[in-house]
Formats: structure tokens, sequence, C-alpha cells
């Protein structure tokens, strides 16, 4: 099915136009958070504004970029595995099949952290932080090993819509970019006359900017036996809109776009909802008293100055320097010079203040870390452990809500990628199966090993070692109780938890051949030690006895 341009640019218009109270919003909420890029209803110039000069607490940005980077730390920490692909239902007993998705799920978290992903995660959560919508695409490259990179765009650049289960499955964004930018990047793409002309203006080639449409849809019809880009589940294509022409028309195998809210808004509202949206009534207070605060102080510095009518001279400011007034003027009450409304209540003005920041700073989550500014010096590892686990587990819902915006870009789009370019080892058999003529394998099941996962791991790792203290003691009244619990498979399940893979972790037919050789090693131990007793009480017959059995081995009787 061909593309209708018209009806593309009137639906990206649309979706545009019904964001508008979202852009105000938003532009209110990163003037204060992050002004470096407030530039949603504002225009950007190129040379920069001064854009903190209304701002007199900085409370609410250290608050943003704290939650921001706990927030990286915590669900994706740089340099670790923090996501490991478990098999399907049907092959959760399937150990050869759990152990290849294992090892699959360490090759695409090496392919992440030497990927841009950090820098392209980081502006998400921040978004996520304060205006409560964060985005990335992940672009498949070609590269074997390299082969997806990541893309953040702004709030204010992009709408997008929802499928049933509340993920993201079509994305409208628009960018803007010179004549140079579009051939450089779209080499086969086909482009009207109003780029073409300024591409052909060599002053106009890196000035001039043209609006662009990047679109990712469903694909409505295809044919599915054919794996051609204008037959691939998902269309992906690019609009001039002064031109309003289709550059390019591709697709994708994978929704290649997640977009992450911090908290879910009211029912039919898909933008998110974040802690600086609930802050805003705070910091407004908190800089109108900062911006108080700081006029009193100066009025205390710089006094306003009452003086009479008729005086002789100017009145001098500067140290140890004289103000003449009219004779008799400093006699009369009131007379003369002296200070004015210079009056105000410093310390209790800073008392709101404090209250003020620390309701921000809770609707940031600040709490989570205050335990570790009470730590003592003579705390021992455990009882620090302890402080840190408890603090963790307050990031419980914070961690959910990114798991689940996160979970179809890591178990579909990047196993897809990898899957294609061949950096996965040699599938099990059992895992292929065939479908329309081409061969395929069922998507992982993702499990974060995050920081928080850790927490609660340890803690069910500490409930069994619990258990098995108590199992301890009662075996020993009955021996018989071990005999309920697989030893083996609590060992095998623990070193997993810990992060034991193959080839440090042994598969269960190498357990099996190990067991094996060990009972035949016994068993001949057994046939020796009984061979040394038959031997041993063969030496106390007499030699007649002994000549008997030997004729009668040696006639086979």
């Amino acid at each position: 099915m061909s593309i209708s341009v018209k009806q593309e640019l009137d639906i990206c218009r649309q979706e545009e136009s019904d964001r508008l109270p979202m852009d105000s919003w938003w532009q209110s909420i990163k003037e204060v958070t992050t002004p470096r890029d407030a530039y949603i209803t504002k225009t950007n110039t190129p040379v920069p504004s001064n854009d903190f000069t209304k701002i007199h607490d900085t409370t609410v940005i250290e608050s943003a970029e704290g939650l921001s980077n706990m927030m990286t730390a915590q669900l994706t920490p740089a340099g670790e595995d923090w996501v490991r692909y478990e098999p399907p239902f049907e092959f959760e007993d399937d150990d050869e099949v759990r152990e290849w998705y294992m090892n699959c799920s360490h090759i695409v978290m090496r392919l992440v952290n030497q990927s841009n992903f950090q820098m392209a995660n980081q502006p998400v959560n921040l978004e996520r932080a304060t205006v409560g919508t964060g985005m990335m695409m992940c672009y498949e490259t070609g590269n074997k090993y390299a082969p997806f990179y990541f893309k953040h765009s702004p709030v204010g650049t992009y709408t997008f819509q929802e499928d049933l289960q509340g993920h993201a499955d079509t994305l409208r964004r628009h960018f803007q970019a010179t004549s140079h930018q579009l051939f450089k990047e779209f080499p086969e793409g086909a482009f009207g006359p109003k780029v073409q002309a300024a591409y052909a203006d060599h002053k106009k080639r890196h000035s001039e900017k043209f609006k662009i449409w990047h679109v990712v849809k469903p694909r409505d019809e295809r044919d599915s036996s054919k794996l051609d880009n204008v037959n691939m589940p998902y269309a992906e294509f690019y609009i001039c809109e002064a031109d309003e022409n289709l550059i390019l028309e591709t697709g994708v195998n994978e929704f290649n776009t997640m977009v992450s809210r911090f908290q879910h808004g009211a029912d039919g509202i898909i933008w998110g909802v974040s802690p600086a949206r609930k802050a805003m009534p705070a910091v407004a207070q908190v800089n109108y008293l900062q911006e108080s605060l700081d006029l009193l102080l100066d009025i205390k510095i710089n006094p306003r100055i009452l003086a009479e009518a008729g005086m002789v001279g100017e009145i001098d400011m500067r140290p140890g320097q004289k103000t003449l007034t009219r004779a008799g003027a400093l006699a009369t009450p009131g007379g003369g010079v002296r200070e004015w409304g210079s009056g105000g209540d410093y310390p209790m003005g800073k008392d709101r203040i404090r209250d003020k920041q620390d309701q921000i700073r809770k609707l940031f989550f600040n709490a989570i870390w205050q335990p570790y500014s009470d730590v003592q010096k003579e705390m021992t590892a455990e009882e620090f452990r302890g402080i840190r686990d408890q603090s963790e587990m307050l990031f419980v819902g914070v961690n959910a809500r990114y798991e689940a915006d996160i979970n179809p870009m890591l178990s579909r789009r990047l196993f897809g990628i990898c899957l294609r370019q061949g950096v996965f080892p040699e599938a099990p058999p059992q895992l292929i199966k065939e479908s329309n003529g081409y061969y395929d394998i069922p998507d992982p099941l993702t499990t974060f090993q995050t920081n928080l996962s850790r927490v609660m791991k340890r803690k069910a790792v500490e409930h069994k070692d619990q258990f098995f203290l108590r199992l301890q003691q009662f075996a020993q009244v009955d021996p018989t109780v071990l005999d309920e619990i697989d030893l083996a498979a609590h060992t095998r399940e623990l070193a997993r938890t810990y992060g034991f893979r193959g080839p440090e972790l042994r598969s269960e037919q190498e357990v099996l051949e190990i067991a094996q050789a060990r009972l035949q090693a016994q068993q001949k131990e057994a046939e020796q030690q009984q061979a040394m007793q038959a031997a041993d009480m063969a030496s106390k017959f007499s030699p007649e006895i002994q000549q008997g059995v030997v004729d009668a081995a040696n006639t086979g009787l």
C-alpha cells in the first residue's frame, strides 16, 4: 500500500496541534529544571540566551539531575550485565536452551555497553524526571561488531500512539535539517524542488533548514512471505513538509522506539507525570522567597536613604565620607539622612525556604539516599548493607515502570538485530521453528539484573540461608528430612542468581557425566576392595586348599 503524503502530513500536523497544551506546560517546567534546553515553545537561537536570570533557587535543578543519575545508576548501570534473557516457558526446563539464551544476553549487554546507549539514555531519564516522558530510538547499522546505535529526541518534537498493553507502537517526530545534511543522510532519497534549489545554492546549502517528518507505524497491508523493506511489519518513512514529498520509504522488523513515562497520568492521557510537575507550586514559592531574601540582603548592604529636601550637596555612600545637610537638620526628630524601609525577618524567610526545599526533595525521592549520610564510621559492613538495601527497596515503583517500557526494545529489537547480524552462537535445534517458509526463533523473556533486582535476590538468598540453618538442626534429629530438598538444583539456581554462567557453570549433562564417572570409580574401588579381602582370606587357608582354588579357577569350575 503506497504512502499518502497529504494524509500523513495532515495526521502529523493534527497530532502536533493536539500536543500544544502539553508543550506550554513542558516549557514552564524546563525553564526551571533544565533551562539550557527549554526550547519547546521558545525559539532556539545560535547565541545562547541568559536562561538562568530568573532562577534564584537551584533545588529543583539539583533534585532533577540527582534523580536522573540515580535512575541511570540503578536501572542501567554502565559496564554491567543489567539484563538477562530467559527461555520462553515451554523451554524453561531445557538446560541447553537456558544456557543459550543466557549467552545471548551476555553478548547483547557487551554490545550495548560498547555502544552510545548511556549517552542516549541519560537525557531520557532526565526528561522522565522533569517533564515525565522520555523517548529513545534504536537503529540497525548492518555492522556485525556494532549492530545498533541509539538516538534521543526531546519532548516537543514527537507524538506517539499506544497499543492496548500501553506500549508505544506508532511514532511521528520532526527535525530540522539542511539540504546538505539531507543529501548526505539519504543518498537514494527523492527530494522536491525547494530542497534541490537550496542544495544548488552554495550559500543556502548549509544554512537553510527544512522540517522533516519521520514516521514509524505498523504496516496495515503487507505480504508476510516477503522480507523486503516494504513488507516488513513496521513502515518507516520520511516526508519533507516544505515540498510535501516522500523522501524515502523503508521498514523495520521490530518497533524501534521506546517511550518511557515516569508515572502514568489520567486515563486517556498518554504523556507521563513527573516529580517536577508535582513540585511546581513549591518551586515557584521557593524561587520567590529566595529572590526576596536576596533583595533584603541587598538592602541591608546598600540601604535605602531618606533625606530632606534642600540638603547641601549629594549623599555620599562611600566609606568614611561625609554628607552635608542643612543646619539644625540632625537635631530635628526624623530629620537629616537616615535608612528607611530596610526591615525584614531573614531567619524566618530561611526557615520557610528550607521547608519548601524539603518538599521538593521528597518529591524527587531524595529520601532514598538520605540514609547514606547517616552512616557512622564504626558501622559494620552488614549494617551498611542493610541500610543500602532498605533504601533501594523504595525505588521499586520507578524501576517497574522503566522495565515495562524498555522491555520490548530489549527482548525484540536488540535480540532481533543481533540474530540477523549473526552475532549469536548456533541455536539449539529444538528452538528453531518454521514460519511462512522462513525459520524463526522465539523472543526471550527479559529479567533485569539491576542493583534493585540484586537486592531482591539477596533477600531471597538470605531467606533460603535461614531455612537451611533450621534444616540442618532438623537433620540432626532426623536425617531423612534432607530427602525433601534437591540440594543440587538449589545450588545451580543460587549460582545463576550470583551471575554464574557457562563455562563457569557446568551444564546438567556435564554434571550427569561427572556423577556417572564418580559412580564407576566407586564401583571399581569396591571391586578392588572385595578382591583384596578375598585374597586376604585365601592367604589364611592351607596350601592344599589354595592350590585347589587355583586349579578350579584355571579349569573354569
